[in-house]
């Protein structure tokens, strides 16, 4: 079968027809040269260009050495201070304010008087019964002479010796009653506001007014019960309180020997010296309890752990390559995690770059600043409320409370 190709007859036609069809090999042609260009231009000799100088160079990472340091396990908790001594000075029986004499917010020595109070009714009895008991010695003294000569019977020796002991009695009682109508100081301290003036009448239980030692202090601070065997007598505080910027010192005197059923803390006592008198009774502190001391500690930068679902992992490096570490964490600071297990002395920690490189890998590296020991000292034990989350943690921490923290 022959195939007979016709061309147009007319010259004007024959020049269209011939039009298109250049068109469409120019175009074919154009397209077939920019994909062999495409296809060439991705292609380079490894030779070239190594010898061209556009090797990829090597990722570049920060590392730091692990060095143990000094660390402290810290708990806070709020407390409030309490005076030495305290004590609200009241009358204790009916009476009008005769004198007054103390100051308001003056520091008044032991003993002496402060108020004293109407005793112009006491004072007669109290002569009456001076009299009656040296009329009852006067006798007893007589009868104690006839008794020797059996002038009197010892029935009546005995009676006369029971009076005077009544009329001693009943001396004593009246100058108790005077002694009540007299308001002295019952030990160095600070008398406060007074709420009564000269001319006041006093009922039992009436103010007068409040009497502080002031010389030292008590801090009062709750803690849970699991730090209990981490306390002791004599063992020293920090607090801090509202208003002041510098930290004060407390040493622990007394623990409750109770623990409260409906918050499971023990109440602890700290005494606190105050002979500047700076401090007040009933002021807000926030305490700082060391609960343990760590000579030398492995820390490591936050962001250089990698937390995982079963396991923590770091990254180290020798002489540039890449190694990949499991480690177990204990106690966290604010810019810091303590590393119990997994590193050692000496290590490379690698502390950026940790999510892109690999087991392996070769980086050039860095030196990073050192995780300062300021970051390691404080740190701390978890809160009342954050110790279901401690225990729910992924992370491997030791038991006790210096791995009640461990790292996420």
């Amino acid at each position: 079968m022959s195939v007979l190709w016709s061309l147009p007859e007319s010259p004007g036609i024959l020049a269209r027809w011939l039009s298109r069809e250049s068109q469409k090999t120019l175009v074919v042609s154009v397209l077939s040269g920019l994909a062999v260009l495409l296809v060439s231009c991705g292609k380079k000799d490894p030779e070239s260009a190594k010898k061209s100088g556009t090797a990829m160079p090597p990722f570049v990472v920060e590392a730091i050495t692990v060095v143990p340091q000094r660390i402290e396990e810290t708990l806070t908790a709020t407390g409030t201070l309490v005076a030495n001594e305290s004590v609200v000075l009241q009358s204790e029986r009916p009476a009008v304010v005769t004198e007054i004499h103390f100051e308001e917010g003056e520091m008044v020595q032991a003993g002496e008087l402060m108020v004293r109070m109407d005793d112009s009714e006491l004072q007669p009895q109290l002569e009456r019964a001076v009299a009656q008991r040296r009329i009852a010695l006067t006798l007893e003294k007589r009868q104690s002479e006839l008794l020797k000569s059996r002038g009197i019977s010892e029935y009546e020796y005995e009676q006369t010796v029971a009076n005077v002991k009544i009329a001693e009695a009943e001396e004593a009682l009246i100058r108790a009653q005077i002694a009540k109508t007299r308001i002295v100081a019952p030990f160095d301290g600070v008398a406060g506001l007074r709420k009564v003036s000269v001319g006041s009448y006093l009922t039992p239980g009436t103010t007068i007014c409040t009497f502080q030692d002031l010389s030292s202090l008590k801090l009062d601070f709750s803690l849970p019960e699991r730090y209990l065997a981490y306390l002791k007598p004599g063992q020293m505080v920090q607090f801090r309180v509202t208003g002041m910027s510098e930290s004060f010192a407390a040493e622990i005197t007394a623990i409750e020997p109770t623990i409260d059923v409906h918050t499971r803390t023990m109440l602890v006592r700290a005494k606190v010296p105050n002979e500047e008198a700076r401090l007040l009774p009933g002021s807000f502190t926030q305490v700082e309890v060391t609960l343990e001391e760590i000579p030398d500690a492995l820390m490591i930068p936050a962001i250089a752990l990698i937390p995982g679902l079963k396991q923590q992992t770091v990254f180290v490096h020798h002489d540039g390559i890449v190694d990949e570490r499991h480690v177990v964490a204990g106690l966290r600071t604010p810019n810091g995690v303590q590393i119990v297990e997994g590193l050692s002395a000496g290590d490379e920690v690698l502390v950026t770059g940790v999510l892109q490189v690999r087991k392996g890998m070769k980086v050039e590296v860095r030196r990073a600043a050192t995780a300062s020991s300021s970051d390691a000292d404080g740190a701390h034990a978890p809160e009342n409320g954050d110790e279901k989350a401690a225990e729910g943690d992924e992370g491997q921490g030791a038991e006790g409370p210096a791995k009640t923290s461990p790292a996420p």
